[in-house]
């Protein structure tokens, strides 16, 4: 950060709280996925293939391999999309390397789908309303489907006259 922003504009205190922070996201980490090593090639290939070597790869994906690396048009697809949409865009091409890599990303979005969802649980139920029946509630909340207001409002009458 010091190179991009500057060294005088982050000071010691803040660079202090941003290096514990980091590294308590990190204790994080190890603690909610223990079997993962961030340095194996599986994880290497699924954060950026471009970055890998060739020997580094398991044989049987090597062929997919070096057709992604020197596939030019792909290079520029993972540099405008999500981690995620770039190894589904590239699925039917290299179906090894991105099922390798979608197995390893999954765990994180399911993970934060069920942290998410405990969150919004524990704001629409809090204890002292455990009777409440949240089903319909908790769709809203978690749907990523965003309201059509527009038409909801048309089919409302707002004050019927008397």
């Amino acid at each position: 950060m010091s190179d991009i922003l500057g060294e005088d504009i982050i000071r010691e205190p803040l660079k202090k709280e941003i290096i514990t922070h980091l590294e308590l996201l990190g204790d994080e980490f190890k603690r909610y996925f223990p079997g993962i090593n961030t340095e194996h090639v599986s994880v290497r290939l699924a954060r950026n293939p471009f970055m890998c070597q060739v020997d580094d790869v398991p044989d049987g994906m090597q062929d997919e391999f070096l057709e992604l690396t020197h596939d030019s048009s792909a290079k520029n697809e993972f540099r405008a999309q999500d981690l995620e949409d770039f190894w589904a865009h590239v699925r039917g091409a290299y179906p090894q390397l991105s099922t390798n890599a979608l197995k390893i990303l999954i765990l994180f979005s399911t993970t934060y789908l069920c942290e998410s969802g405990f969150s919004a649980l524990l704001t629409i139920k809090p204890k002292v309303r455990y009777h409440l029946e949240v089903e319909c509630d908790m769709r809203c909340v978690l749907s990523t489907t965003s309201p059509d207001t527009e038409v909801l409002i048309s089919k409302k009458q707002f004050q019927p006259s008397h």
